[in-house]
């Protein structure tokens, strides 16, 4: 521990070395790599996360190759505030959103317009985005100034691990074994333990909006606040 700060590991997975590094240092690091094109595996307040700058096209694209999947399921964003999202989505979407805003921070991604050029690198087809506003304090931290697209740091189709070492040794054997770092995937920061259930989906983009993912939050959860929103289709999911 230096001061009163806790010591945080941190992998370079390029090189294999592991560091200990305080708070301010370990995500001074990890912005320096996301900044860089990178991405990088991190806790989040529900799964480990992939994450990378969702303003770079080709960073997040890297999200898709390193789980083995194709990019059609864009990820979701995660923002530092509430304030951040009013700058980011369109004036409806904020309207449909100011009624769900008491549930962030929290494991809540919310479909929503935007006019901000990241819907372009995060969902190119569509123009829409996912934001969330996670409920860790330093992990908002991480993301002030730079939204991360974010998906669970697991091969398509296997359970995301809840230790990072078992991690990194799922997705280094998917890609071959002693490789992440020629992938992108260059850097794995432990803060230590994490969720097992995902956050919840709301798509805020159709009318009457619906409910794409179950996760941490609940139906009647939301429901309370949206009535018009549509369970989820079990038809589809």
């Amino acid at each position: 521990m230096i001061g009163n700060q806790p010591l945080v590991r941190v992998f370079d997975l390029r090189t294999g070395c592991v560091y200990e590094r305080d708070r301010t240092a370990s995500i001074a690091w990890a912005r320096s790599e996301l900044n860089a094109g990178h991405c990088i595996i991190c806790p989040t307040d529900t799964v480990f996360g992939l994450l990378a700058n969702a303003r770079d096209a080709k960073a997040v694209a890297r999200i898709a190759q390193i789980k083995g999947r194709t990019s059609a399921t864009p990820p979701p964003v995660l923002i530092d505030s509430v304030a951040t999202a009013k700058r980011l989505v369109t004036a409806v979407a904020w309207r449909s959103l100011e009624s769900i805003i008491d549930l962030w921070p929290g494991p809540l991604s919310v479909i929503v317009e935007t006019d901000d050029p990241l819907a372009r690198a995060v969902n190119p087809l569509k123009g829409t985005v996912a934001l969330r506003v996670p409920a860790l304090d330093w992990l908002r931290e991480m993301c002030l100034d730079l939204p991360l697209a974010a998906s669970s740091a697991n091969r398509h189709g296997i359970p995301t691990a809840t230790e990072i070492k078992l991690v990194i040794s799922s997705l280094d054997e998917g890609v071959g074994g002693g490789t992440l770092g020629a992938t992108g995937l260059t850097l794995a920061v432990d803060y230590g333990s994490v969720g097992t259930v995902g956050s919840t989906v709301i798509d805020l983009t159709t009318q009457p909006p619906a409910m794409v993912r179950e996760g941490a939050l609940s139906y009647d959860t939301l429901v309370r606040r949206l009535p018009e929103l549509l369970p989820l289709d079990r038809s589809t999911s």
